[in-house]
């Protein structure tokens, strides 16, 4: 189907183009929301790691929300201030996009994706890998755990939404979702879920690895962990699949549990790894008809959807999720619409972030140049 991107198509359209349009839709706003809380300075999540108990009263539900359904956390760490950080995450995420996602076939509802980016403040000291991992577990833990007490909070209010006090356990704010449907996002907390995966296994990227704008992110060293939590698993994690590529074996100063540093594309295909184990063990959680019945998606296009396809000439039929079963790859071979119209903007402003920094890396510096506002690489707000 061709069509004039950014205009639904005029009515009658058949059956395959509407859903084809529809899940373009999808996969943009995904992409849209994925990259901005990956890359953004006002959205990604730095974490005040000097303060744990600071840290959980400042995050947000969109924050605890986006820990969800995640297969592993991944946190850049950095002692110092760079003139990396703008370009890295853009590269870094892209990388990761196009590693996970597959056109008009991933599970993308509920703002599924391979990882969550972390960007927490700067570290007290030059850390060697050993106290660094030591650091890293219990800010993740104590990550989680708000997490889940942030959003079982909300689970527990009531009828009329709007009108009910945030409950002391919850969160301080809403974040963006102060601007969206309330009543939506306490039912969707049904279907955003904290998987036991993300509890067991990080990723750890120290920023000052990364020191040349043509450095191949795929061979970017990366510390990957067992935390040790591995309640809920199917089984055990262990790194003995990867073994001939693990570069180091790193000693914990507090004990045991493994830490190994390998390459980038090496950690990324382990995780994606376990990931499709849990759901060979498990199924795919959220579980994908029931998370899209009344075309439920967790703050994609929500129901209004239906107006979409009916004013591209949908009829009686009722429509419904998964968006992952609605474009028939038969017809649509080649990957189009709203997503790869959103994925090509967003490779292109790598591009552009990355020219900018080659012109000016020269006389670029930290910013801001000291901490007296805060040790955050970014303080916007």
């Amino acid at each position: 189907m061709a069509y004039e991107f950014g205009k639904v198509p005029k009515a009658p359209q058949p059956p395959h183009a509407i859903l084809h349009y529809l899940r373009g839709l999808h996969e943009k706003k995904h992409r849209y929301l994925i990259h901005g809380r990956s890359t953004d300075p006002r959205w990604i999540y730095q974490p005040n790691i000097s303060d744990l108990a600071y840290m959980a009263a400042e995050m947000t539900l969109q924050e605890a929300n986006d820990c969800c359904n995640k297969a592993a956390p991944l946190y850049i760490f950095s002692a110092k201030r760079t003139i990396y950080p703008s370009l890295f995450v853009q590269v870094l995420h892209n990388y990761l996009y196009h590693k996970w996602f597959i056109p008009y076939k991933s599970e993308i509802e509920y703002l599924q994706f391979v990882t969550k980016t972390f960007l927490p403040e700067l570290l007290p000291d030059d850390l060697q890998p050993g106290p660094l991992v030591d650091l890293a577990i219990p800010v993740h833990a104590a990550i989680c755990a708000r997490a889940q007490e942030v959003r079982d909070a909300v689970k527990e209010l009531e009828p009329p939404y709007p009108s009910q006090p945030i409950p002391p356990k919850g969160p301080k704010k809403w974040g963006h979702y102060k601007y969206a449907c309330i009543d939506q996002i306490v039912r969707d907390q049904e279907f955003f879920l904290l998987r036991p995966l993300f509890r067991a296994i990080m990723i750890i990227i120290r920023l000052e690895e990364y020191n040349d704008e043509d450095i191949d992110i795929r061979q970017l060293p990366v510390l990957l962990v067992r935390t040790g939590i591995e309640e809920g698993l199917s089984a055990p994690i262990s790194f003995e699949p990867i073994a001939d590529k693990i570069t180091t074996v790193i000693q914990r100063t507090n004990n045991s549990e493994a830490v190994v540093q390998v390459t980038l594309e090496t950690a990324v295909d382990f995780v994606m790894s376990m990931d499709k184990r849990e759901i060979a063990a498990f199924g795919h959680q959220p579980d994908p008809i029931l998370s899209t019945r009344n075309l439920g998606d967790g703050g994609l296009s929500g129901p209004s959807i239906l107006t979409r396809a009916q004013e591209m000439g949908w009829g009686d039929e009722e429509l419904r999720g998964p968006s992952s079963k609605w474009v028939d790859t038969e017809r649509y071979p080649e990957w189009s619409g709203g997503g790869a119209h959103e994925d090509h903007m967003i490779r292109r402003m790598e591009n552009m972030v990355r020219e900018d920094f080659c012109m000016r890396k020269e006389f670029l510096r930290p910013w801001p140049e000291d901490n007296s506002r805060g040790k955050k690489h970014w303080n916007i707000y």
